[in-house]
């Protein structure tokens, strides 16, 4: 990493030597002569500084089991320790799971719970303890007649409110959670912008959306490359999910949609 404070190659941290040179420090180990740049990014592993940055979603389980967006960063990744989450993040164009610790930052390590306290056993007594006399017996007594059981009070149950659509956030996690690897992650980021990630996602219910929508895909996506036709088919992807769910009642991405093409009658 940036400011490594012993030698790469051999480990050696104090037969170290620095020169400025072009506005960063360059460091040479005295020991193997090895130099590198102080002020570059290194991975924490290897020492390397082929790092590559890409997004990594943080997450959180607000409630029981569903699952949260609470932001985006820039993960830095090296290409020989991280090789196997970059070539998947790159080849499937997908954020790097939140739950991965990238070695170029170095393996957080779990630090180790103290072992529990074994329980001794008492010394056994060695003397031999002599048996007690039986008891005399109690005379017989009349049983008193058990009290009658009250039935259990039991609280009216509160009637269930009306489920509501989820917010513009949960909702994009929902899809990217089932989508497949072809979902453009940074056409839906860019759409969860655009909607505010804390609304609901009844926003897109509302008059001259679909419009509106188009113009803004327009604006992104308007040269009809081959990752615009993707960016575009992700929301419109994103959009059946949350129709099958009951999550909206209209097609907001009708704009959107290629056109079928007209059958005419034969030519006269």
């Amino acid at each position: 990493m940036a400011g490594v404070r012993s030698c790469p190659s051999c480990g050696e941290s104090e037969e170290l030597r620095g020169e400025p040179v072009d506005g960063d420090i360059k460091v040479t180990c005295l020991a193997c002569d090895t130099q590198w740049m102080r002020g570059g990014l290194r991975c924490a592993h290897c020492g390397g500084q082929d790092i590559v940055h890409r997004p990594q979603a943080m997450t959180r389980h607000s409630r029981g089991t569903q699952l949260s967006i609470i932001g985006w960063r820039e993960l830095p990744l090296c290409r020989t320790c991280d090789a196997d989450a970059l070539e998947t993040s790159i080849s499937q164009n997908i954020p790097v799971p939140s739950d991965y610790v990238a070695a170029c930052l170095g393996v957080a390590q779990t630090p180790v719970a103290p072992a529990a306290p074994r329980h001794q056993a008492p010394p056994s007594d060695t003397s031999v303890l002599k048996p007690a006399p039986p008891a005399a017996p109690k005379p017989a007594t009349a049983a008193a007649p058990a009290p009658r059981a009250r039935p259990q009070r039991t609280r009216p149950k509160a009637a269930r409110a009306p489920s509501t659509a989820p917010t513009v956030r949960q909702a994009i996690a929902a899809f990217m959670g089932e989508a497949s690897g072809q979902a453009d992650a940074t056409a839906m980021l860019l759409l969860g912008t655009h909607l505010g990630s804390h609304n609901r996602l009844s926003v897109l219910e509302e008059e001259g959306v679909a419009e509106r929508l188009a113009d803004w895909c327009d604006g992104y996506w308007g040269d009809n490359s081959d990752r615009a036709r993707r960016a575009v088919g992700t929301i419109c992807r994103a959009v059946d999910f949350w129709g099958a769910r009951g999550w909206l009642s209209s097609d907001p991405a009708a704009r959107l949609r290629p056109e079928p093409p007209h059958r005419g009658g034969p030519v006269q």
